[in-house]
């Protein structure tokens, strides 16, 4: 063939080729676009029948909130899904706080809308998921009205910081509570009643994704099974509370963020500050990189928060439940990094702590609303109520803020309502106690010219009858006149005694019940009960004495020889020439011997016994049988041997064993002796009735005590030695102390403080400290206050009393940061307009006793107020009609001044505490 044929033929078929595979890819697309299609429909048909099926009437309620999540340190930037789905689709509330800035009071505020000082949960320790709270707050929490009103509830993750998973709190039909704190790995839930244990499996275990993965299973489930019920349900997650255990996916991010150093970081120290701000100073480079390395761990732990709205978000929008659905994001209260020079924390007073994100979307709300009003932690509970058509209980202090949300789009009915809205709320951490009141109200008397001497006061507590003399039982102090007339305070002494004056009894040696009621049970299973003693039984009693400069007992009992079975019961025997018991053979008597040799122990540990036990049943089962009643009775002789050396040990003597009598120089003590070898063979002594007898003439009285000084002091003389093993100070060496290393850690722990550790085995999951450890005392005891936080269109203040006295007040339309305490910038009526408000807020119950606003009424003026300010020491009484003059003669350290030395100050008058 020619080549020119060879070439057309391959090229028609090259184009034949060609034309087939554009024909077969024309039909692929025409394929996969139809298979598109298909799936559009298919979608669209399942969203319409979702759509189509009947909705409930109520709206579901989901609510997330977060541990320890700041806002003014800039946490809220690094989620940009939350904010596009809750900031974007919804309103912010940009002036939300928490009524008490610590995990367990805040949510307990959360549950029950009440202040703490109505719930008394005052701390995550005291009354914290306590019998008390689960009896009498637990059963009013919002989920209980809810459920009640139809809705199906579910809780998932942390619930209060000393939960023990013992029991399932009322109102919640689906239960998935942590048990105890927040942690991300190696925790227990409490899963609808039943306690399983996770460990340290991301996939399985990571609290975060179980608690997104658990409550959109919740919702799916209840929707399919209860299209008609609405939903409400509380998703607590641990974020970004400590360990800090970010997901593997987001542990390399933000490495060099620094949003955490806001002007008040590393502002130290703080004079004019509390007391816990006046002894903290700069931070250390170690500390430094601690608060940059924490503040990177939070933001990774928060990426999973994010995740987890997300998938809330898309699930409700593919259930058609999204437009009927509020769903709210809020933390439990804020938190610091390094600012005044504190490493990490809460529980202060200032807006880093108390400020925490807000955000709520859902039907009526427009997006994109900023909503300046105040809005706390006690009003989540109403707010939910009214959302789910439930009427809200007299008992909540906070109000609804579903109107301050629906509002927003009636600009002129927002302006109406706003007049009604509070401007000022309570912050108060801690209570005061018993001994702190008593020590206030003495200093007031004292500052008020009250009771201002000691005979004055000692009258007026001896006309209560708790120390009225003479001393009547269980009274413990009286009041009695001395030689001068004055009146005296006196410890009762049990019991009175009519005795010769100047005299030196010997001490009584006296039975405590615990004794007699073991001889008493002795007695009864040893004695035969057939020939059982009529009289009243004379208890063994061992009575310490000095016999030939040795210590010994002498024995007093009854003799029960007569009673005692020969071979049945146990005998107790008293040797009185050893001066020691000898216990008898055990109750089995004599067939013990028997019992014994039936089975031997051989040289080489192993038991042989006669064949007969090995044959017969009945052999095995009595042997065996009298076996276990041998083990119990030597059990219970082992048992009465070791109270003989208890009570051996209670009578150790103290001296060296004297053989003549011995009268102390404070006239308070005589050892006797007592017997001799003649009189221990005569049997036994007489009855504790004949010793009573004799008491009253072994007495030494008048002359015959100074005999016996004189006799003591030369014996004393002779038996006083230097103690052995102690040498002389002149001749002692210094004690050298071993080389080693130093440990920060050691001794962490101080005086009224709250203190942590840190070290490199403290975080398990990267990115890992590397620099050593270290110690820190972020909080003390004494940070116990009460504020009144107050913003509206003139002020933007905080006022706080603290219970050591200090009072601090911060203008943040002038200082944003509080970095200056401008409490002399007031005047004294406006000193005591904040002191009532303050008073009023900590005892108010009920929402229309805790909306209060800064303005007074027209018409009232402040009442005067007796001295409120401490004094310093020598000082006087300070008259005074402002505040200015009453400030200048504050000591060092109570306010104002810049100096680091605090002095002591006089506890301020009647209601600063």
């Amino acid at each position: 063939m020619h080549f020119c044929d060879i070439r057309t033929a391959v090229l028609a078929f090259l184009c034949v080729s060609a034309v087939s595979y554009v024909g077969d890819a024309r039909t692929r697309g025409r394929e996969v676009s139809r298979t598109r299609q298909d799936d559009d429909e298919a979608n669209s048909r399942v969203y319409a029948r979702r759509h189509r099926r009947k909705k409930s009437e109520k709206p579901n309620i989901v609510i997330i909130m977060t541990d320890d999540q700041d806002v003014l340190l800039g946490s809220m930037n690094y989620m940009p899904k939350t904010l596009k789905i809750m900031q974007e689709g919804g309103a912010t509330l940009s002036n939300a706080f928490v009524t008490t800035p610590m995990c367990c009071p805040s949510r307990s505020s959360f549950l029950t809308g009440m202040y703490v000082h109505n719930h008394n949960v005052y701390t995550n320790n005291d009354n914290c998921s306590s019998i008390q709270w689960q009896q009498t707050h637990e059963t009013r929490n919002f989920a209980t009205y809810l459920s009640n009103a139809g809705y199906r509830t579910g809780f998932f993750g942390k619930y209060l910081n000393e939960y023990n998973g013992t029991y399932i709190p009322p109102g919640w039909r689906e239960w998935v509570g942590l048990i105890r704190n927040s942690r991300f790995y190696n925790y227990s839930i409490n899963f609808n009643g039943k306690k399983i244990k996770h460990y340290d499996n991301y996939y399985k275990d990571y609290l975060t994704d179980l608690i997104a993965n658990d409550s959109v299973t919740f919702l799916k489930q209840s929707k399919q099974y209860f299209p008609n019920r609405p939903v409400a349900m509380v998703l607590s997650m641990p974020a970004p509370h400590g360990p800090e255990d970010a997901a593997p996916q987001y542990q390399h991010l933000f490495p060099n963020v620094t949003s955490h150093r806001t002007p008040s970081w590393n502002h130290a120290p703080n004079p004019d500050k509390q007391w816990i701000l006046q002894y903290t100073g700069k931070m250390e480079p170690i500390h430094i990189a601690f608060t940059d390395m924490l503040s990177r761990k939070r933001l990774q732990t928060l990426q999973s928060v994010d995740d987890a709205v997300e998938k809330v978000y898309k699930e409700l929008r593919n259930l058609g439940e999204l437009d009927n659905t509020y769903l709210l994001f809020t933390s439990d209260h804020g938190y610091h990094l390094g600012q005044y020079g504190l490493l990490k924390g809460k529980a202060m007073p200032y807006d880093f702590d108390i400020r925490v994100p807000f955000y709520i979307r859902g039907p009526g709300i427009a997006p994109g609303t900023d909503i300046r009003n105040i809005v706390l932690n006690i009003d989540l509970a109403p707010s939910i109520l009214e959302m789910g058509g439930v009427a809200i209980p007299d008992h909540m202090d906070g109000k609804s803020m579903l109107k301050l949300l629906t509002a927003s789009r009636d600009p002129a009915g927002a302006a109406k309502r706003k007049k009604a809205w509070r401007d000022t709320f309570l912050l108060e951490r801690g209570k005061i106690t018993m001994k702190k009141i008593k020590a206030r109200e003495q200093l007031e008397a004292e500052k008020n010219n009250i009771l201002h001497t000691k005979e004055s006061r000692l009258s007026l507590q001896c006309t209560k009858t708790q120390f009225r003399s003479p001393c009547r039982p269980k009274q413990k102090w009286e009041c009695k006149r001395d030689s001068k007339g004055r009146l005296r305070m006196h410890k009762c002494r049990y019991p009175y005694r009519d005795k010769p004056k100047n005299c030196v009894c010997p001490p009584k040696i006296i039975m405590n019940k615990s004794e007699k009621r073991n001889q008493r049970q002795f007695l009864k299973n040893n004695v035969n009960q057939p020939h059982r003693l009529k009289t009243k039984a004379h208890f063994i009693r061992a009575e310490r004495s000095v016999v030939e400069g040795h210590s010994s007992y002498q024995l007093q009992d009854v003799d029960v020889s007569d009673t005692l079975a020969d071979s049945q019961h146990h005998a107790v025997r008293r040797s009185i020439n050893n001066k020691r018991y000898v216990f008898p053979r055990d109750a089995a008597g004599a067939d013990t011997e028997h019992i014994v040799k039936r089975c031997r122990v051989l040289a080489n540990n192993t038991v042989a016994c006669d064949k007969e036990i090995y044959e017969s049943r009945d052999s095995w089962k009595t042997h065996k049988m009298a076996i276990d009643h041998l083990i119990e009775q030597y059990r219970w002789q082992i048992e009465k041997l070791k109270g003989i050396r208890q009570h051996l040990k209670r009578g150790k003597p103290t001296e060296p064993p004297q053989t003549e009598i011995i009268v102390t120089t404070k006239r308070t003590l005589v050892t006797r002796v007592v017997a001799s070898e003649e009189a221990d063979e005569g049997g036994s002594t007489q009855g504790s009735k004949e010793e009573n007898e004799q008491d009253d003439d072994q007495c030494i009285c008048g002359e015959n005590i100074a005999q016996q000084d004189e006799r003591h002091s030369e014996s004393e003389a002779v038996t006083k030695q230097p103690r052995r093993g102690k040498k002389n100070k002149e001749g002692a060496p210094k004690h050298r102390r071993r080389n080693r290393r130093k440990d920060v850690t050691r001794d962490c722990n101080q005086p009224y403080m709250k203190c942590f550790t840190h070290d490199n085995s403290h975080w398990r999951t990267a990115p890992l400290w590397n620099y050593g450890p270290f110690c820190f005392c972020p909080n003390s005891n004494n940070n116990t206050y009460w504020c009144v936080r107050t913003i509206n269109e003139t002020h933007n203040f905080l006022y706080c009393e603290f219970i050591t006295g200090f009072i601090s007040y911060y203008n943040l339309m002038k200082d944003p940061d509080q970095l200056r305490n401008a409490v002399h910038d007031l005047s004294y009526g406006m000193l005591q307009q904040l002191h009532e408000t303050l008073n009023h807020l900590r005892a108010c119950r009920g929402a229309k006793q805790c909306t209060v606003h800064s303005r007074l009424p027209e018409g009232i003026k402040p009442k005067p107020l007796p001295v409120l300010i401490p004094l310093a020491e020598g000082s006087g009484d300070v008259e005074s009609t402002g505040v200015t003059d009453v400030l200048r003669h504050l000591p060092t350290g109570v306010i104002g001044d810049r100096t680091r030395k605090p002095a002591t100050y006089n506890v301020p008058s009647k209601g600063f505490y």
